[in-house]
This record gives structure tokens, sequence and C-alpha cells, in this order.
């Protein structure tokens, strides 16, 4: 349709608007990305709270692979999770990442989808007051350390009925753990003009896992986006 030439008067039914979300074309040869977060990027928390995960997604939608501290590798792609990565000379530090390898995807349509989500602290000691407040993730360069986009987690606005906790509704019952998952954004790749690229899409949103029967909010977001 991009082709084709309207007569006079007569108007394109595809409308291209202003992206409302930060988004940019990842150019340059740029292929080794990371995706990390830290509980307090200028010290060690006394418990870790928040972890990167990513989800690949075919083009038919399908999920082909999902990286986390539970799933640390994939060979197909040539990307990993790590943790305990703080290198005590540098002034900022990450406390986990992921390592995203461009270059090991060639199929258009791919998505790459950028969520943090919550480790289970029932049971745990108590967090001291404030101790997360400057806790963030981000999606950087991995070669120069260079920053794409990053977040604080106390910016994004959480549910206001949120429950970390939801307690059971009668005395058998049992309680109910409800992380909340940080949909940071997507990276995926299109072809335009004959020549592949891939394009970062932020969106800094944030779910309640109890509005999704089993918890795999991912796969939720990839059917609506696919």
């Amino acid at each position: 349709m991009m082709d084709n030439e309207l007569e006079e008067g007569e108007k394109n039914p595809i409308e291209f608007e202003d992206m409302p979300y930060f988004h940019c074309e990842l150019t340059g040869g740029l292929n080794r990305l990371c995706f990390s977060t830290a509980d307090d990027p200028f010290q060690k928390t006394s418990v870790g709270k928040y972890y990167p995960e990513i989800t690949i997604f075919k083009p038919d939608g399908s999920i082909s692979a999902k990286l986390n501290p539970f799933n640390t590798s994939s060979s197909e792609y040539g990307m990993n999770y790590s943790e305990d990565i703080r290198d005590p000379v540098l002034k900022i530090n990450d406390d986990r990442k992921i390592h995203i390898n461009l270059g090991a995807i060639k199929e258009v349509g791919t998505m790459i989808m950028l969520t943090v989500r919550q480790f289970d602290g029932r049971g745990k000691p108590a967090p001291k007051e404030g101790e997360f407040d400057r806790a963030w993730f981000r999606l950087y360069n991995e070669d120069t350390n260079q920053t794409i986009d990053y977040s604080l987690v106390k910016n994004i606005e959480v549910p206001e009925d949120y429950q970390e906790v939801i307690p059971p509704e009668d005395e058998d019952g049992q309680e109910e753990w409800n992380p909340l998952v940080y949909f940071h954004g997507v990276i995926y790749l299109e072809q335009q003009k004959g020549h592949n690229k891939w394009v970062f899409e932020s969106y800094k949103n944030v779910f309640q896992s109890k509005d999704y029967l089993d918890g795999d909010v991912e796969a939720k977001l990839g059917d609506i986006y696919n």
C-alpha cells in the first residue's frame, strides 16, 4: 500500500503517529547487549530483590527461549544469565545481568521481551527501610558499558490495590504471593526496504502476577504483541 499512489482527495488508511514511548534503532554493528538489575547500584543490599529476565519469541508468537536465575543459558542463542558481578572498583554496579547476543538471531520478526521480576522474600529478614529506593534496571552496550535506557524501580507506579502477599480467603486457605513484573520493553528484528534492523521500544510498565492465572505475564504480553 505504501507504493500505491493515492488519487486526489484520497487518504491513506494507515497513519503513522508519533510514538508515545522512547524507542530507537540499534545500529553501528551493535550486537552485544546486557540487560541488568541493581538492588542498589552504589552498595550491596542485605537481601536480593530484583532480577532480569528475557523471553525470546519467534515470529509466530511462540516462545523459543527464556533466561533468568532458574534457566541461566541458551545454547541456541549463545546467551546467559549471571550474578554476583559487582566490581569493587566501579562506583556504579549491577547485581545481575543477562548477556544478549543479537548476532545469533537472523529471523525477521523475532522479538526479545525484557522484564524484571522479584525474588520471593517470604521467610527472609525484612529489608531496612528505604533499602531499595535506588533499585534500577537498564539496557546497555556490553562492549562500552554505555546505557541505552534505564529506570528507577520506584518511579514506576504500581497498581493502587497491590499487595505483595494476598491473605487467604478462609482459615484453611493459603496466602498467595503476588510479585510484580516490570515490563521494561522489547527488542525486535524487522526488515525495511530489504535491510534488517534491530529496534528497541521502552514501555516501563508493571503488572501484578495475580491478574494472570498461571503467573506467566510474559506469555500473555507476547500474545498481545504478536
